[in-house]
C-alpha cells in the first residue's frame, strides 16, 4: 500500500491559505515575493507519517502550502506517486476548496482511497460520507494511532468496526465508531517527519525570533476550556495535558539544531506552561548539554512566576507568545477563559524586565464584547507595550461551545464555508466589528504604539 499524506494547495482570490499546524486556519495576503509570514508545522501529518513509516508502510507527505505549490504542479506530483490511499486533512474555512481537490484526485487515481481528517472532518463525519461518495474514510479526533490501524485491519481484511476513531461506510450505510482516546504517552510517537524540500519553510518568527526557527511540540492538551478554542474541545475532547519527557524533547531540540543548523526553536505546545516540573526539566536539560539556541514557547502569562521565568531566561529562552484575548474580565469570564489579568500584567513586565521578548494574542468579538470592552484591551496593550502582536477576531468553528453558544443567541452564521476566516471576516454579531479588517487594525494599533 502506497499512501499519501497531503496539506492541500489553498488560495483564494489573492490569499494565501495555512491550514494544517494552525489552532485557527486562515487566508492572508502574502508579502511582496509571494511568501506569507507564517507556515506552521503540520505536526500531526508529520507524525501520522513517520509512525507509518515506523512500520513499514511506504508513506510520503507533501505540503504544498509550505512549498507554496499551485495545484497544477500538485496534481502532477501526487498521480506521479500513484498512491492506493490519500489522507488529507482539512478545515472549516478550506473545505470547500479541499473537497474539490479530493474529487479531482479520486478521478485521476481511481483506485486510491480517500481519507479527511482535521477538525472539521471530525465534526461533520457522518455527513461527508452522506454526501461525498468519493470519500472513502474520515479519521475523528487524533488520528495517528487510527490512520496506523485502519491500515493494517485493511491490509489484513480486518473489520473495521473494531477501530475507534474511524468513520465510513457499510453499503451506502455511514458507520461512525467509537471516538479513540487520545495518546496517553506522547513519547510512544516516533518523531514528527522533517523534509529537505519544507525543512526551512516553516516560520513563526514572531518577536524577531531568529530564521531558519523550527516548530517542536513538549507537550499536547489544554485543561482549560474556552469556548473558542478549536483543538481541544474537536481534536482533543477530554481536556487532558500530556507531556513528553523532558530528556527527549530536548534530545530531539539537540538534533534538529546539529543536523539543519537552525537558529531559534519555537515550542508550539497547546499551553507550554501547565507543568512547572516539565518547564523544569527541560530548561535544566537545555543546560545540562550546553544548548545555547535562542527558543522561545507559548504560554499563558497568568500561569507564570518569577521563578519560573527567572530559570527558562537562564537556559536561553528569548521569547513568549502569551495568549491574551481580551483585557476585559467579563469577556474572559462570558468564554470560560479563566484568566487573572492582574497577575497576568506583572509577569509580562517581568517577561520585558529579563530581557525576553513578549508577543501578545488577542481575540476580538468574543462573547460579551463591546466597543468599551475593545477600548480596554487595546489600553491593555499601550501599557504592556508587547514587542509584537497579534489580533484576530473571533471565529466560530464547527465543533466549538462558541459555535453552539452563537447558534442560541440568534446570530446569523455564515452560509459560506469560507467565511469562518478570522483574518478577513467577523463571523459573530457585535455590529462594531462588522467590515473589520484585523490586520489593517493591528498594523494600525502598532504604528500609533511604534510595536511591531
Amino acid at each position: 500500500m502506497r499512501i499519501l499524506l497531503l496539506n492541500l494547495p489553498w488560495r483564494r482570490d489573492d490569499r494565501r491559505g495555512v491550514r494544517a499546524g494552525s489552532r485557527w486556519p486562515f487566508t492572508a495576503i502574502p508579502e511582496e515575493g509571494g511568501d506569507i509570514k507564517y507556515i506552521p508545522f503540520p505536526f500531526f501529518l508529520a507524525c501520522a507519517a513517520s509512525l507509518l513509516k515506523s512500520r513499514d508502510n511506504d508513506t510520503e507527505l507533501i505540503d504544498a502550502i509550505a512549498r507554496g505549490m499551485d495545484e497544477a504542479a500538485f496534481m502532477e506530483e501526487v498521480s506521479a506517486y500513484r498512491p492506493s490511499m490519500v489522507v488529507i486533512e482539512t478545515s472549516t474555512p478550506s473545505f470547500d476548496n479541499d473537497i474539490e481537490l479530493a474529487g479531482r484526485i479520486k478521478r485521476n487515481t481511481p483506485g486510491a482511497s480517500i481519507v479527511l481528517c482535521g477538525p472539521h472532518a471530525t465534526t461533520y463525519a457522518r455527513e461527508i460520507l452522506v454526501r461525498y461518495d468519493f470519500i472513502d474514510y474520515v479519521l475523528t479526533g487524533e488520528y495517528e494511532n487510527t490512520l496506523l490501524e485502519l491500515v493494517s485491519f485493511l491490509k489484513r481484511g480486518s473489520e473495521l468496526k473494531a477501530v475507534s476513531g474511524l468513520a465510513f461506510r457499510t453499503g451506502r450505510t455511514p458507520v461512525v465508531n467509537k471516538p479513540r482516546p487520545t495518546i496517553k504517552d506522547l513519547d510512544e510517537l516516533p518523531w514528527p517527519l522533517r523534509q529537505e524540500e519544507t525543512i526551512y519553510k516553516y516560520n513563526d518568527g514572531f518577536a524577531g525570533l531568529p530564521v531558519p526557527n523550527v516548530q517542536m511540540c513538549s507537550s499536547r492538551g489544554c485543561p482549560f476550556r474556552c469556548v473558542f478554542c478549536l483543538w481541544p474541545q474537536v481534536l482533543y475532547k477530554e481536556h487532558r495535558y500530556r507531556k513528553r519527557n523532558p530528556v527527549k524533547v530536548v534530545e530531539e531540540m539537540e538534533w534538529l539544531v546539529k543536523r539543519f543548523n537552525f537558529r531559534a526553536v519555537y515550542f508550539d505546545d497547546d499551553v507550554f506552561n501547565i507543568d512547572k516540573g516539565h518547564v523544569t526539566g527541560i530548561c535544566r536539560e537545555i543546560v545540562r548539554r550546553g544548548i545555547s539556541i535562542p527558543w522561545a514557547v507559548m504560554a499563558r502569562a497568568d500561569l507564570m512566576s518569577k521563578d519560573l521565568l527567572s530559570m527558562m531566561a537562564e537556559a536561553g529562552l528569548y521569547a513568549v507568545k502569551y495568549g491574551i484575548e481580551s483585557a476585559n474580565s467579563r469577556v474572559l469570564k462570558l468564554c470560560k477563559k479563566d484568566f487573572n489579568v492582574a497577575h497576568a500584567s506583572k509577569m509580562i513586565k517581568y517577561t520585558k524586565e529579563l530581557g525576553i521578548k513578549v508577543h501578545l494574542t488577542f481575540c476580538l468579538g468574543l462573547p460579551g464584547e463591546t466597543g468599551k470592552s475593545i477600548q480596554e484591551t487595546i489600553n491593555f496593550v499601550s501599557e504592556m507595550k508587547p514587542d509584537s502582536l497579534q489580533f484576530s477576531l473571533a471565529t466560530p468553528f464547527p465543533g466549538t461551545s462558541y459555535y453552539d453558544y452563537l447558534k442560541r443567541s440568534g446570530a446569523c452564521l455564515p452560509a459560506n464555508l469560507s467565511d469562518y476566516d478570522g483574518n478577513g471576516r467577523y463571523a459573530g454579531n457585535l455590529k462594531e466589528l462588522a467590515g473589520l479588517d484585523p490586520e489593517k487594525f493591528k498594523n494600525d494599533l502598532c504604528n500609533n504604539l511604534n510595536l511591531k
